[in-house]
């Protein structure tokens, strides 16, 4: 037999002999997988397909060739078992909670890639509602000490420029005083509960309009509870945690909609970004450009 040359990731392994060939089949030290060439084949091919030819047996393909598209499958097929909170049956809550929380942060890209498709909306949601009341009283909590400590300010500003003065229930907490503080605490999961499906229901239609939504709502539905769920525990932060968790969950719901739905990365770019625009730029936009008509109306000339 002529001899016959191997090569494994685009890199020559080096021409070999029969026997050689033979023995390497044999020790694994060659793989069904590697391309072979010899004189008068037109191309390479596979070793496997070449080796019965030339009465050469050739061992099972490595377990990591067979996990691979395994792996894809699960994924393409809604089998995937990320968060960790979809599995809080098993782990226990807390370290679902605290698991699910440490990927979506830090490690978005495999969190996502990998994510649960399908199984109902029930987790997901429980999950940006729990998150939700517990930044949402946070924040209440954080409005009502500004509340006091702006009361007492008054009331010193009061004693020293008595006849300075404000409208009455200005920073105590309105006219409801404790009891409007409480009914607005009731209120926060009912407000977590339609943020949730607007939220998500907003963002799939903007996917829909770049050609993105390759899965259902139900999937976006996911990214986007466990995305802003997990950001929202910036508002814990005093001063600018809002704005961070709005910069970050932002940013975790771009890399969630582009794995959970396998696109290119500028169609969920875009689509994140389309709702701002129509909701802020667009009209700004379109105020700057009635005043402009009016003034033009008027005969006034704007400065350049």
């Amino acid at each position: 037999m002529a001899t016959i040359h191997l090569a494994r990731n685009q890199q020559s392994l080096g021409p070999f002999g029969e026997e050689e060939l033979r023995e390497g089949l044999r020790t694994g030290r060659f793989l069904s997988s590697d391309l072979v060439w010899r004189v008068g084949m037109d191309t390479w091919k596979p070793l496997s397909e070449m080796a019965p030819l030339w009465g050469l047996e050739t061992p099972p393909p490595p377990l990591e060739a067979l996990a691979a598209p395994l792996v894809e499958s699960a994924v393409l097929t809604g089998e995937g078992d990320e968060p960790a909170w979809e599995q809080r049956e098993r782990i226990g809550f807390f370290p679902a909670l605290t698991q699910t929380i440490n990927a979506v942060l830090l490690r978005p890209t495999e969190t996502f890639s990998k994510m649960k498709q399908d199984g109902g909306l029930v987790n997901p949601l429980l999950y940006y509602v729990i998150l939700g009341c517990v930044s949402g009283v946070v924040l209440a909590f954080y409005q009502m000490g500004l509340q006091s400590q702006m009361g007492d300010f008054q009331s010193k500003l009061q004693h020293y420029i008595p006849q300075y003065q404000l409208p009455p229930h200005a920073f105590d907490g309105g006219p409801f005083g404790t009891a409007g503080f409480l009914g607005s605490l009731l209120l926060i999961p009912v407000s977590c509960v339609l943020r949730a499906f607007l939220g998500a229901a907003i963002f799939h239609l903007m996917l829909m309009i770049v050609g993105g939504a390759t899965r259902p709502l139900e999937t976006t539905f996911r990214v986007y509870c466990y995305a802003f769920g997990t950001s929202m525990l910036f508002n814990l932060l005093p001063c600018c945690g809002a704005l961070i968790g709005i910069i970050w969950g932002s940013y975790i719901l771009y890399v969630g909609l582009k794995e959970a739905h396998g696109i290119e990365g500028w169609k969920s770019l875009v689509a994140i970004s389309l709702p701002g625009f129509f909701c802020c730029i667009l009209p700004m936009i379109l105020g700057i450009a009635g005043i402009a008509a009016l003034y033009a109306k008027s005969g006034i000339t704007l400065p350049h």
